[in-house]
């Protein structure tokens, strides 16, 4: 959060009212309260930069692909047990896909496009249109199947086709070039500046994001019967290493303001609205606990929890406990670590006997009061390594301008043990070296050494990916479903035959949208599998 202005609350506020006032439908008319002429493009852009932030930042869809994911867990009694379970009702479903995407983000966006070109800078609608890929990749990778070509056309047109989900990516991909040309389109016009809070109107850094986008979505259609992989490797050999991600400074991140009641992290305001709802997960924090992971020390709390502990953080292969997912648990707040200030912000210490307040969490005798002021991962530096890790290994992607699959791999660990650092805890390049030569099993394997078969090697990836991506809405839940790692572990209590005690592979329809556009057909169950997820060995 420090490398964010001050005045990123005076744009916040703007912003929370007009994302208030958005269309709750894909289906209204799609006169947007954004569309009045009153409204300047630079409210316009705060306010879908907002609305997208806010729902790819660690609201609902976070939530269940988290916790299929086994990236977090829920505790028993609690609304979300049922999606630790496998359970989740078409009916929930309705604000996620109708108010927040299709009647919020996509609508704010089209509301910015539908804009004079004569009067307003290329720039808004390259980053519009990033944006507005991005939003559709989550919407197909979520769902499937999903009205595109004939969306948001409102009265003209209120029972919009729904269109196959492989042909959507290629449009999304071509979408995000057209991005790239209006982003580096010379203009006398007015750019984006802090109207663009997210990288200050740097159109390097969003054109960045839309090349390491367009990876991740090339990496899940490597997965596809007949799609031709060497369109990866001249994807890569035909952009200039400087239009990707360099280093963390280039994070696609959504900053939070800490402290002020709704413009908080989503992730600390969940928590805070519903107390334990949502914990650690035994699987995540053991794989952490197998390497000494130095990022626990900010992504969880130490069990058993003390000052002594707090204040000296354990930094071996016990000292942090998850709750193992499906089982329930019993009182959390005792039993086990919780999230931390990567997630919650910086945080203070006091007795106690201090009265609950908003942000409070009690463990023991300690009080621990978040700021709330984290900023959320959606597209990271260390993803980016990851990806051209897993790109060379199984693709044959060029490794240039790195030496190997490994200097990618171990450049991927470097960044988010970096990126997971906090004043409070500072992780440094020592952290990283320290965590590279460890050899956990004493088997001359280091952390940072890619070894065994490409299966064996392909694991270590996307663990190592799993543990960076914390934050990031979907993509663990992506890459069990492309991969079938990490390993997760089977529930003892999944009780729901309807979907065969599996891991959802995609969600339902919402059901309000299945009754008002009879294109749209309702799934048997959600095991329904995106089109790019092929994957038919290891777990289910």
């Amino acid at each position: 959060m420090n490398r964010y202005h001050m005045k990123l609350k005076a744009v916040l506020a703007a912003m929370i009212l007009l994302v208030a006032s958005s269309c709750d439908s894909w289906l209204d008319d799609n006169i947007s309260p954004n569309a009045l002429p009153s409204v300047p493009v630079t409210q316009m852009l705060p306010s879908a930069i907002g609305s997208f932030g806010f729902h790819m930042g660690g609201s609902d869809l976070y939530r269940y692909s988290a916790i299929w994911s086994q990236q977090i867990t829920a505790q028993a009694g609690r609304q979300t047990e049922n999606y630790s379970l496998y359970v989740l009702a078409d009916t929930e479903l309705n604000g996620v896909w109708r108010t927040n995407l299709y009647g919020g983000v996509l609508t704010d966006l089209e509301e910015i496009l539908k804009l004079d070109p004569a009067t307003t800078h290329p720039r808004y609608f390259g980053i519009a249109k990033v944006i507005k890929a991005f939003t559709y990749s989550v919407l197909v990778d979520f769902w499937g199947d999903i009205p595109y070509s004939e969306a948001l056309q409102g009265v003209s047109n209120v029972v919009p086709a729904i269109d196959d989900d492989a042909a959507v990516y290629p449009q999304l991909i071509t979408l995000l070039d057209q991005a790239i040309v209006d982003l580096k389109a010379p203009s006398a016009l007015s750019a984006p500046a802090a109207d663009d809070y997210i990288f200050g109107g740097n159109a390097s850094r969003w054109i960045k994001t839309a090349n390491v986008l367009k990876l991740r979505m090339y990496l899940k259609l490597a997965n596809t019967p007949g799609f031709n992989t060497a369109a990866i490797s001249s994807f890569i050999t035909a952009t200039p290493a400087n239009e990707f991600m360099e280093s963390n400074a280039d994070d696609f991140q959504h900053p939070f303001v800490a402290s002020l009641s709704g413009r908080q992290n989503p992730i600390h305001q969940f928590i805070l609205s519903r107390q334990d709802d949502i914990c650690t997960s035994s699987t995540m924090v053991n794989l952490m606990n197998a390497k000494a992971d130095p990022r626990r020390v900010n992504y969880f709390t130490p069990h058993p929890f003390s000052v002594a502990a707090y204040n000296t953080p354990p930094t071996g292969t016990t000292g942090y406990v998850g709750l193992q997912p499906g089982t329930g648990g019993g009182n959390i707040v005792n039993t086990l670590s919780r999230l931390h200030r990567f997630v919650r912000g910086s945080v203070t210490t006091g007795a106690a006997a201090i009265p609950a307040g908003p942000n409070l969490t009690v463990l023991g005798a300690t009080s621990l009061s978040y700021d709330g002021g984290a900023p959320v991962n959606i597209l990271t530096f260390a993803e980016y390594n990851f990806i051209r890790a897993e790109l060379a290994l199984r693709y044959g992607a060029p490794v240039a301008p790195k030496a190997s699959v490994q200097a990618w791999f171990q450049d991927g660990i470097r960044a988010s043990i970096l990126d997971a650092s906090h004043p409070a805890r500072p992780l440094v390049e020592a952290d990283v070296t320290t965590y590279l030569s460890a050899d956990p099993d004493g088997n001359s394997i280091t952390n940072g050494t890619l070894s065994g078969t490409t299966e064996e090697q392909l694991r270590q990836i996307i663990e190592e990916k799993y543990v960076a991506n914390l934050t990031v809405t979907g993509e663990a839940w992506c890459d069990w479903r492309r991969t079938g790692y990490p390993l997760l572990q089977l529930l003892p209590g999944a009780l729901n035959p309807g979907n065969n005690n599996k891991v959802p592979r995609s969600l339902f329809y919402p059901q309000q949208e299945v009754d008002a556009n009879p294109k749209l057909k309702q799934k048997a169950n959600m095991s329904v599998r995106v089109f790019w997820d092929t994957r038919t060995t290891g777990q289910e």
